[in-house]
């Protein structure tokens, strides 16, 4: 008796294992787009400008937003490109490219830093805030396998995305991101023009 359920219990554990496999190989992916809370963030720093101001640290402020504008767009320019060629190309899901998962994994991880650079010299509200974003897209990057920033991240990882997936994708996260970008300029231009008063 005894023996019966040790062999039961093993043979569930393996056939669980097995389908765990079979789930793991068949293409799924968990997609996470950050560029919401991004643009959400970007757009509460924009609002509450006049509450976290101060004139010692307008300058670092108004640098970092320079280097988040600038960066955002070198990672907003290589997903288009990448996307644009996919398409041309014809490309067809489940190949893995991860020559250029890693360069936008590269790409996103230098916009990380960016952000907590800005985070880092506003209120704490919107630094809690910050942090919270910045801990949501490490944890995508780089904890949790199989996860992605989204479906153009997952078709380079070899996941099964269609191209309706892809273009959907493609066109919300880009005018998310260049929203975001545009407010970084936005509120740059708001510190500067308090500096010089």
């Amino acid at each position: 008796m005894v023996v019966r359920n040790i062999f039961r219990r093993s043979v569930l554990f393996f056939l669980l294992l097995l389908s765990l496999g079979a789930s793991a190989q068949s293409g799924n992916a968990s997609v996470t787009d950050v560029s919401t809370s991004m643009l959400t963030w970007m757009k509460h720093l924009n609002n509450d400008a006049d509450k976290y101001y101060s004139a010692e640290k307008a300058a670092d402020l108004s640098q970092q937003l320079e280097f988040l504008r600038q960066d955002l767009t070198v990672y907003m320019k290589a997903r288009k490109k990448l996307s644009d060629s996919l398409f041309r190309n014809n490309i067809a899901p489940g190949k893995k490219d991860p020559d250029n998962l890693e360069m936008l994994k590269g790409k996103m991880s230098t916009v990380m830093e960016r952000l907590r650079g800005v985070a880092d010299l506003v209120g704490p509200a919107l630094q809690a805030e910050g942090d919270k974003l910045n801990e949501e897209i490490y944890n995508v990057l780089y904890d949790q396998p199989n996860r992605y920033l989204s479906n153009l991240e997952a078709f380079l990882g070899g996941m099964d995305v269609n191209k309706k997936e892809l273009a959907l994708d493609g066109s919300t996260n880009y005018s998310r991101l260049e929203e975001c970008v545009n407010l970084a300029t936005t509120l740059q231009g708001k510190i500067d023009r308090k500096r010089k008063k």
